[in-house]
């Protein structure tokens, strides 16, 4: 029994820390939760929108490789002060159970007692179908400009 105790508070544990999966419908509708995540500096938000094995490849930076780490990453951007997230018009190309987008953003970081500054950038998202709908695979951005 106490062992059955252990294993029920370990699962409930992984359950609060962990990011839950957030499948949208069709991959253009994952814009616009992460940028009301980017608002509500919501790490877990935006890691739910990726599948456990995503990985982000960034300009000049480490490999960030799955859900855990994606939300991890975020967390500091937060603490950095990334706080707003534009997207311009997404181009989308989609087959039966894998997506790519294409699109440019724009984002205000400001670290605490400093000034604004603008990020202009260029991303790749691959979207893999799962099951009730589309989660990001693989994220690919550069600096645009």
């Amino acid at each position: 029994m106490r062992i059955f105790a252990l294993l029920i508070s370990t699962i409930l544990g992984l359950a609060v820390t962990l990011p839950a999966q957030a499948q949208v419908a069709n991959p253009r509708d994952a814009i616009p939760p992460m940028i009301a995540a980017v608002e509500a500096r919501d790490a877990n938000a935006i890691a739910a929108l990726y599948t456990e094995d995503a990985i982000i490849l960034g300009a000049g930076r480490p490999v960030v490789a799955g859900r855990e780490a994606i939300r991890d990453s975020w967390i500091q951007s937060f603490a950095g002060g990334y706080s707003v997230l534009e997207v311009g018009r997404p181009r989308t190309e989609r087959g039966a159970d894998r997506a790519l987008m294409v699109f440019l953003w724009q984002a205000t970081i400001q670290p605490e007692g400093g000034e604004a500054q603008q990020v202009v950038g260029r991303s790749m998202l691959y979207f893999t179908r799962v099951e009730g709908g589309w989660l990001i695979s693989a994220d690919m951005w550069q600096p645009a400009g």
